[in-house]
């Protein structure tokens, strides 16, 4: 396999792709189709969002690590053979680098790969508390100042497609990525402020809402060992609302991050639970009717309920993060664990069942428990979390092999269940 990809960059060739066998699946895009695609944007369809599209999360900058400009090509030319033709690929831009002509790149590799893109807009991480800031607020504790800068960015791009997917922050339910502390009200406040001025500045703008952390504990205000402080995601929810009762008017789709428990579990092992400590309450909590669980794949089963408690009409949903780590990864330094996480065999085969359900595929494993993300007419899209990621932070949650430098090496058994999707492409 990695013999094949480094005589396909020689030759820069399309990418090879693999089954879940390691056989090479081989397709090319078509010169003429390349050629009209850059002449005009995809037109999107008039019809639902329905059927799920597929999607990967780049991690081409993760706030601490970024990959040279020059590689975003290759990883984006895999990335189109994880998703198929228009899947999803979100990229992280940070406050700090909102810098037209370099975010133009990848705007312009999702043309040429025909690609949808999601940019995620993020702070600035600060690398002395491990933590992102919380984004600066104006005088009157509003957000304007930032806003205008997001949208006066989003706005300058050449978009590939007509519909430009913008996610607000990521779970601001965890203080590691709010400046140490959660705050409902100011995420609320962000979140409408930027939405606004996005939707003033760019009428084709589709805002999605954070993703939140349905796993995170309610700390009560007090920090954990690593001195940052959390709150679960219905108390983050209820006090948004309590802030401000409209928040969600502008959201166009949920975004919802719904992973499998302890990122290893089976797609059948879902559960309802809310986790609060050091004394915390919620007095307006509500338990959900039996059968819908907040945390497990089809998690945004819960966040659809709470937001129906809020008279909040229902929204599509996207998963902008999903995904098994697993414990072999060409970087033994990984750092986020891998001894309690499936091989990546079993990782893949997690995945192919979330995405398409059993049907006697895999005997010895539950065929019910869970509705198949690709069967879900509530879906507009489900994104693995991660395609790309530095592997000494990422080798056990990335969907491709890297070396150093960001070379593409080989792949995982997860990518290959991807891939299978669209071998008929």
């Amino acid at each position: 396999m990695v013999k094949a990809i480094q005589n396909n960059r020689k030759n820069n060739r399309q990418f090879p792709r693999t089954n879940r066998w390691g056989l090479p699946v081989f397709f090319t895009l078509i010169t003429f189709s390349l050629l009209a695609t850059a002449c005009r944007k995809a037109e999107p369809s008039e019809e639902p969002y329905y059927p799920t599209t597929p999607g990967v999360h780049l991690l081409l900058d993760d706030g601490r690590n970024a990959w040279p400009v020059d590689t975003w090509d290759e990883h984006l030319q895999v990335a189109r053979q994880a998703v198929g033709e228009w899947g999803f690929a979100i990229g992280l831009v940070r406050l700090n680098d909102l810098d037209p002509d370099r975010w133009q790149i990848f705007m312009d590799h999702c043309m040429t790969y025909k690609l949808t893109p999601i940019l995620r807009l993020a702070t600035t991480y600060d690398t002395d508390h491990l933590w992102w800031d919380a984004p600066p607020a104006d005088a009157d504790n509003s957000y304007r100042s930032t806003a205008a800068q997001y949208a006066a960015f989003v706005a300058s791009l050449d978009w590939p497609t007509n519909r430009h997917y913008v996610i607000i922050g990521n779970e601001p339910n965890h203080g590691d990525e709010w400046g140490g502390t959660p705050d409902p009200r100011a995420y609320a406040r962000f979140l409408i402020d930027v939405a606004g001025e996005l939707k003033n500045r760019d009428q084709q703008v589709v805002i999605l809402n954070a993703g939140f952390d349905p796993y995170a504990p309610n700390t009560n205000g007090l920090p954990l060992e690593n001195g940052v402080s959390y709150l679960d995601e219905e108390t983050f929810l209820d006090q948004m609302v309590d802030a401000y009762p409209d928040v969600f008017d502008p959201v166009d789709i949920w975004a919802s991050h719904s992973y499998p428990i302890g990122f290893s579990a089976g797609p059948w092992e879902q559960v309802y639970q809310i986790d609060r400590i050091n004394g915390a309450v919620n007095p307006d909590s509500v338990s959900p009717p039996p059968g819908i669980f907040n945390r497990g794949i089809n998690g945004y089963e819960w966040e659809l309920y709470k937001l129906s408690t809020y008279s909040v009409d229902p929204l599509p949903v996207l998963i902008t993060e999903t995904g098994w780590r697993h414990s072999k990864s060409v970087n033994t330094g990984s750092l986020d664990g891998g001894s309690s996480y499936p091989d990546s065999e079993l990782a893949a085969a997690y995945l192919d069942l979330a995405l398409r359900g059993n049907n006697g595929r895999y005997p010895e494993l539950p065929e019910d428990g869970w509705t198949p993300w690709l069967n879900d007419t509530r879906l507009v899209g489900v994104v693995i979390f991660a395609l790309d990621g530095d592997p000494a932070e990422w080798g056990h949650t990335n969907l491709l092999k890297l070396d150093s430098s960001g070379v593409v090496t080989g792949t995982y058994p997860a990518f290959d269940i991807l891939a299978a999707i669209h071998q008929n492409e």
